[in-house]
């Protein structure tokens, strides 16, 4: 259950490093290419929260809850912050990433 955790801060980490670049991008404007430093650093800090997430689960359980929650919550501040379109394809993937998250967490210990 802690690599859950360890995970979903890597995922928030996500949230605010792509949301961040993707508001810069969208200004197409050099003085705000700035801000891109703190994702950055955010993104930097990844492979420290992965290590630590090691750990406490095994890294399929880890890489499985950090980059099936990333993809669900940053489409999810696409679709409602950027007003993004997502096909329904789409959402049923984003259900079907949901139920794959339960599987791998039910028994993510490590051995």
């Amino acid at each position: 259950m802690e690599g859950t955790l360890i995970g979903s801060i890597m995922v928030i980490n996500d949230i605010i490093s792509f949301g961040i670049t993707k508001e810069v991008s969208l200004q197409n404007n050099l003085k705000s290419i700035y801000w891109l430093i703190i994702p950055t650093i955010l993104y930097g800090s990844q492979i420290w929260l992965f290590y630590y997430g090691l750990k406490k689960t095994s890294m399929t359980t880890l890489n499985i809850t950090w980059n099936l929650f990333s993809n669900i919550l940053v489409t999810l501040v696409g679709v409602y912050y950027f007003k993004e379109n997502v096909s329904n394809i789409k959402t049923i993937a984003i259900f079907l990433a949901l139920s794959s998250i339960i599987l791998f967490t039910y028994d993510g210990s490590v051995k």
